[in-house]
């Protein structure tokens, strides 16, 4: 949500500069996308973390013990903690989000989300990457997504530069020169 993208990025900041710290950003930000999958996974699990009637300490002893059981070092374990704590366990999937950018920021990469009519082959997303990587000189990493929708092609999106070479919108441009005359 929008309105929790503010508070996000304030906790994915301060949890980056501690795992950064500890130099172990990249390891930190993978334990936090495994408790939050266990989160997402049990509803019970997201009930207790979201409702506010049950008390902040009652909240935080749950969060930490599920990251603490999927084997989360103790800094995402006290991460989590204070997140359930403040009842702000619903903003988790943009805390992460904004976590990802911020280590992809220091790492000198970019996180491309490719839409796709059919699934590309390795050469494909290799050729794809790498072509981006040239364009915007920083190593890229593909995530795709197989869209039925699309006529052919595929839309890819890095930041706010947004590549369409899919049917649809060669038609789209098609279709807006022709009216131009």
């Amino acid at each position: 949500m929008r309105s929790h993208e503010g508070t996000a990025r304030r906790y994915a900041k301060a949890l980056f500069e501690l795992a950064r710290d500890a130099g172990e950003p990249e390891a930190v930000g993978r334990e936090l996308e495994q408790v939050a999958a266990v989160y997402a996974g049990d509803a019970r699990t997201h009930e207790v973390l979201t409702r506010p009637w049950i008390k902040p300490e009652d909240r935080r002893a749950v969060a930490a013990a599920i990251a603490q059981k999927a084997g989360a070092r103790k800094l995402v374990q006290d991460f989590l903690g204070l997140v359930a704590d403040r009842g702000r366990a619903d903003h988790l999937p943009e805390i992460i989000g904004a976590y990802r950018l911020l280590v992809d920021a220091e790492l000198g990469r970019a996180r491309a989300q490719v839409r796709t009519a059919v699934a590309f082959t390795d050469g494909e997303k290799q050729h794809l990457a790498t072509r981006l990587e040239r364009a915007l000189g920083k190593r890229i990493i593909l995530e795709e997504q197989v869209d039925a929708t699309l006529l052919g092609g595929f839309i890819a999106q890095v930041g706010s530069l947004i590549l369409d070479g899919s049917l649809d919108g060669q038609l789209a441009r098609m279709r807006q020169r022709l009216a131009r005359g």
